[in-house]
């Protein structure tokens, strides 16, 4: 989309405002010039100015969301055009909203309005909340506290949503009062005008500026798609231009969001919902609906409704026993498919340590042909199918008998009950739908379909999931082809400082794209990584595919955190290998006094805090700590990378991808595996040096890094820094005399 309008931002005066004499110099406190902000602030400029879309790296310390608002900010005030920011942390957005944007508004003197705006599930349902109050008169519960205290918040809530709470409820009872898209009714709502969900989108249709996850952009892109509406009101108020920051994640996110998934527990959930067991905490809306029946008519109910309440209490009840058992049997038959074909699910459990245990294994057309898939996968799911049919039905008709008696205050004092049931209703005929293209023969070459075994403590879910193999187009076509401006930023997005990676997985080339243009900009960080930063490597580490590597592995972290004296991350690919270090090396930890903390024990944000505010610490941590994480000052001065971060490589979507880069042709190790290794590196890279006073060491005990031929890609995609690959006799020795040559940053540095 090439969109063209008459009016522009003038570069150069908006780029007075960040140089070294300029507005926000003498208007924000602690304010630099960079020159790598104020190229990429013309960069999106040029961007609004001209419809382009733009890819940008900007290393750490760039400023890069300042260089993005600004433009955003003045192109909101002078053309009257709203810009959509998306992310993939909620800290990210958090720094925008209460930081940055309010700065930079009274900085510019600028009235315009910024909101966060999130999905639907995240506030409380008033009417589910009232109908949640009732039904603990009706039903104990064991949960009912907690629906009070929800209660009672409401009065002075100021937005409504979870995050709000002052406590984080069961998902059982968020089930009972969060809002859903499904069981809206919307204008018909009775509680509609003080709504909390939609008192936030008309408070979003005023702002200017719309701060979201990724997640909540694709939803109402793909809404927007299935509307051709891109010019009112979908999910999203209408917008033009897009900011995409932590863009590295648009492949991933996208790629779970297009795919469709069933589950068992969620399956059983829904069935619970409607008319739980005998000894849950709530009853379900069945029983519920049963007994608001009964109550109404308080003597014997006329025949019609009657036989209403008997299907509620015989026939339904009937349906549901043989629906759950058929869940409980068809995925049974999933989870042996597995073992039969691959290692037995109870010997993954004995090897495992983790919390949560998958396995998983990606189908193809000779799984349809194998005997246990014709025996019992087939007959049981279609069984399955018939059950989720029956039940459906007999739901539906229910609804429709209801309707049939004709009493207009019987059916006013159902209603809540019944949206909720239709929602759920419908949550049935989705999971059928998947079943049936589960049967289904398939050839298609743009898809990947695999079932997924978690070991959940006691108990095995099963997940079957289908998902497209390729996204890039499907982004084309619902984004990239339809907004005039599209920025593209994030401190890891280059791989061997090429967009060459990222641009053929999202589409953004020539052939999907032909008649937009593309613009590339990489800005390394002004911090002096060559002072600040040792890259070190004990090059007498084995292979990681060594049968003695762990052990080794274990015991040079130790020799790294002496040599630190504590205060680092030690980052993980596996949860089983941080596990099996934590056994190893916890006593000596606690001998020697260093603070360990490990994922898994609280949350993120928890052992973060604790992290910064204990002397000597170490953090151990997987996917989630290798980016997003910022700790600024002497807090942090080692990262401990344990493996290249390579994907699983028996993933089913990453075995998929990888057959089809072999089938055109192409090397799939270096195509797609280096280029993904690469940039999780640099996040993991990037969590050392967060400011111009930090200095540490980054410490890999891959050798892999320096011995092969691919690790100068890798090298070649960080920031230039000292570097240190020798044995580790000599290694460790010259870490401490790093410290020791860099312990002036520390004295300098205001945060530590």
């Amino acid at each position: 989309m090439t969109d063209s309008h008459s009016f522009t931002l003038p570069p150069s005066q908006i780029l007075k405002l960040i140089q070294a004499d300029g507005l926000l110099s003498r208007a924000l406190k602690g304010f630099e010039p960079r020159i790598q902000q104020q190229k990429m602030l013309v960069n999106i400029t040029d961007a609004y100015n001209h419809n382009r879309i733009a890819l940008i790296e900007a290393g750490t310390g760039t400023g890069k969301s300042l260089a993005y608002l600004i433009p955003a900010l003045i192109w909101a005030a002078q053309f009257q055009e709203r810009t959509v920011i998306s992310t993939n942390t909620i800290t990210l957005q958090e720094q925008l909203l209460q930081k940055d944007i309010p700065r930079l508004l009274e900085a510019l003197n600028l009235k315009l309005k910024a909101t966060l705006v999130k999905g639907m599930n995240n506030y409380v349902c008033l009417r589910k909340l009232n109908d949640a109050q009732s039904e603990i008169s009706l039903f104990a519960a064991d949960d009912h506290g907690e629906v009070e205290t929800i209660h009672k918040w409401c009065q002075t809530a100021a937005e409504g949503s979870r995050s709000e709470l002052p406590f984080t409820p069961t998902p059982a009872t968020w089930e009972r009062v969060g809002a859903e898209s499904e069981a809206c009714p919307r204008h018909e709502c009775p509680y509609y005008q003080s709504c909390f969900f939609f008192k936030a989108r008309r408070q979003a249709q005023d702002a200017q500026l719309l701060v979201v996850n990724h997640h909540l952009l694709f939803t109402d892109l793909v809404r927007r798609a299935d509307t051709n509406n891109y010019t009112e009101t979908s999910i999203l108020p209408a917008y033009k231009r897009i900011i995409l920051d932590e863009a590295h994640h648009i492949e991933d996110i996208a790629t779970e969001y297009f795919a469709n998934r069933l589950h068992r527990i969620e399956l059983l959930r829904v069935l619970s919902r409607l008319a739980a067991d005998k000894h849950a905490a709530a009853p379900g809306k069945l029983p519920l609906l049963k007994e608001k029946i009964q109550t109404f008519f308080r003597k014997a109910p006329p025949r019609d409704v009657a036989q209403i309440v008997q299907r509620l209490t015989i026939d339904l009840p009937a349906l549901r026993h043989i629906l759950h058992e058929q869940i409980h049997q068809t995925f049974d038959h999933f989870a042996q498919f597995i073992e039969h074909l691959k290692q037995p699910i109870s010997a993954v459990l004995q090897e495992e340590s983790a919390a949560v245990i998958e396995k998983k294994l990606r189908l193809v057309t000779e799984h349809q042909a194998h005997p246990k898939w014709k025996e019992n996968i087939i007959p049981h799911t279609q069984k399955l199918i018939d059950a989720l049919k029956n039940y459906r039905q007999g739901l539906q008709s229910l609804d429709v008998d209801l309707k049939l008696t004709d009493n207009d205050r019987l059916l006013e004092q159902t209603k809540s009950l019944r949206i909720d049931i239709q929602a759920l209703t419908l949550k049935l005929e989705t999971a059928t739908s998947l079943l049936n293209n589960f049967l289904a023969q398939w050839q298609n070459a743009h898809k990947v379909r695999w079932i997924e075994v978690n070991l959940l403590k006691n108990l095995i879910n099963v997940h079957l999931v289908d998902a497209d193999l390729d996204i890039s187009k499907a982004l084309v076509d619902f984004l990239f082809s339809k907004f005039p401006t599209i920025v593209l930023c994030s401190a890891t997005l280059t791989s061997n400082q090429k967009f060459a990676f990222i641009r053929q997985r999202l589409g953004l080339t020539e052939q999907l794209l032909p008649q937009r243009v593309v613009t590339e900009h990489i800005y390394d960080s002004p911090f002096d990584y060559r002072k600040q930063a040792l890259l070190a490597v004990p090059t007498d580490m084995p292979p990681p595919n060594h049968p003695d590597f762990n052990e080794i592995a274990y015991e040079n972290v130790w020799k790294a955190i002496q040599a630190s004296q504590g205060q680092a991350f030690v980052l993980f690919t596996s949860y089983t290998m941080l596990q099996q270090c934590y056994e190893v090396l916890s006593k000596r930890f606690e001998e020697f006094r260093y603070p360990l903390f490990r994922q898994g024990e609280e949350s993120r944000q928890h052992l973060l805090n604790k992290f910064r505010n204990t002397d000597r610490a170490v953090l151990f941590g997987t996917d989630s700590f290798w980016e997003g994480v910022d700790v600024i000052g002497d807090s942090l001065r080692c990262v401990i990378i344990v493996k290249l971060p390579f994907k699983v490589p028996s993933e089913p979507i990453i075995q998929a991808r990888t057959e089809a880069i072999v089938e055109r042709g192409g090397d799939p190790f270096f195509e797609y595996a280096v280029p993904h290794a690469i940039v999780k590196f640099k996040q993991g890279f990037g969590r050392l040096i967060r400011h111009k006073f930090d200095r540490g060491c980054i410490v890999c005990l891959d050798t892999r890094l320096v011995l092969k031929g691919y690790g100068k890609l890798f090298l070649n995609s960080l920031p230039p820094c000292e570097k240190a690959f020798m044995n580790g006799n000599c290694l460790w020795p010259k870490l401490k005399e790093f410290y020791r040559q860099t312990y002036h940053f520390v004295k300098k540095n205001p945060f530590s």
